[in-house]
């Protein structure tokens, strides 16, 4: 099989872990956050540096050509897949105990049929077993593993896995049943294949793994442009991509959708007396209470500051007022206790808009629930305003003018 020699897969393998090893530690020095990748480094180094010795069959010591050779690279194979289990989350216990048994049981047999018996095909038969026995338990883990959002990945590197277990497996059999082999390096076809097989994981292991870790990230950043980092809500950005989405909604249907703006009275004292960690717990608690209050689909988000607003699709002016006033009850309790059992109390107040036409001026509306909210603090706070237009209806005429 010109070509496939296994001394120059060997060296292929060389020159694949490193640059494998080293883009490793580049993203696990860049991404700290992501488990698994400064293990997946190591294993690629070791691989490398076993399929050198392993390459360097007959120009060095037996001792190290095949005895650390062997023991190097599944060593190395193990940290690979350690370093996928500590990616995905898994559960790694059992594996850390399994691997280091066949490690010792592996160099034990090598140096027998090494120095006391030589048998090259004992030897891959040896080898062969375990890298298709720990090959196949991280195929089986990483398909099971329940992280949906990564499996689309995840399924590629389980697939390489299994395929790595079959060319294994086959190479077992070959051994088994083939004539004894007088030189490694001139094995045949399926030890060409297991080399190759042992590249396709390493390849697939750092695609996957990157390619995930890669979308997680967008993922976390697509969040954190979206929802206020203190409350856990929509922010401002947020609210307003779904208020334009449910006012054309709003529009084609010809449904009402209301609004509230609330604010938290009086919040600087809150900062001023309590400090501002207290001030944010206050803002948590207040945002909490609310998303417990509402309907599935209502959409909540921090405006700005301490206030916050409240969207209300399909909902009529009284619906929207009973609301508000169940929102402004719910808030009205003590929120939490300071030091010393210290009660805190914290009010709102609420602004009320409601808008149905077929046209629908989505600022206009929002202009609306501020005078609205306005009024409610001019009128001592802690209740709730309904803009004096009620329900505003633009119409064709009113467009015109």
């Amino acid at each position: 099989m010109e070509g496939l020699d296994v001394r120059t897969l060997a060296l292929t393998n060389l020159l694949l872990g490193l640059f494998l090893g080293i883009s490793s530690f580049v993203f696990a020095r860049m991404h700290p956050s992501f488990r698994g990748f400064r293990s997946l480094g190591y294993s690629y180094f070791l691989l490398s540096f076993g399929f050198v010795l392993l390459g360097l069959r007959q120009y060095i010591a037996d001792s190290l050509s095949i005895i650390v050779a062997n023991f190097v690279i599944v060593f190395g194979f193990s940290l690979l897949i350690l370093g996928i289990l500590r990616f995905l989350k898994c559960d790694k216990h059992v594996f850390e105990k399994i691997y280091p048994v066949l490690l010792v049981v592996m160099l034990i047999s090598f140096v027998y049929f090494t120095y006391v018996q030589n048998n090259v095909n004992a030897r891959m038969i040896i080898a062969s077993a375990i890298l298709a026995g720990l090959s196949c338990y991280a195929g089986y883990k990483v398909i099971t593993n329940e992280n949906r959002k990564m499996f689309t990945f995840t399924r590629l590197l389980g697939f390489s896995f299994f395929c790595c277990t079959f060319i294994l497996i086959l190479r077992v059999y070959f051994a088994l049943v083939g004539p004894n082999v007088e030189n490694f390096m001139e094995a045949g076809g399926i030890h060409a294949m297991s080399l190759i097989s042992l590249q396709f994981v390493t390849i697939t292991s750092c695609f996957a793994l990157t390619i995930s870790a890669s979308q997680q990230l967008a993922q976390k950043l697509a969040v954190q442009a979206t929802i206020d980092s203190l409350t856990n809500i929509y922010n401002r950005r947020a609210f307003d991509e779904f208020a334009q989405k449910s006012v054309m909604r709003a529009q084609r249907e010809q449904s009402p959708i209301s609004i509230i703006l609330m604010d938290i009275d009086l919040f600087k004292q809150v900062n001023d007396k309590y400090g501002h960690q207290v001030g944010d717990k206050v803002l948590q608690e207040f945002s909490a209470r609310l998303k417990n209050s509402l309907r599935q689909y209502d959409i909540l988000a921090r405006y700005g500051g301490e206030e916050f607003t409240l969207l209300l699709p399909d909902t009529s002016t009284k619906t929207a007022m009973i609301i508000a006033e169940k929102l402004r009850d719910t808030i009205a309790q003590p929120v939490f206790y300071l030091e010393g059992e210290k009660q805190l109390s914290v009010t709102a107040s609420f602004g009320v808009a409601t808008n149905k036409g077929e046209s629908i001026d989505w600022q206009q509306l929002i202009s609306f629930a501020d005078q609205a909210l306005y009024q409610a603090k001019a009128s001592g706070r802690n209740c709730v305003k309904l803009h004096s237009a009620e329900v505003h209806v633009m119409t064709n005429i009113e467009k015109q003018h």
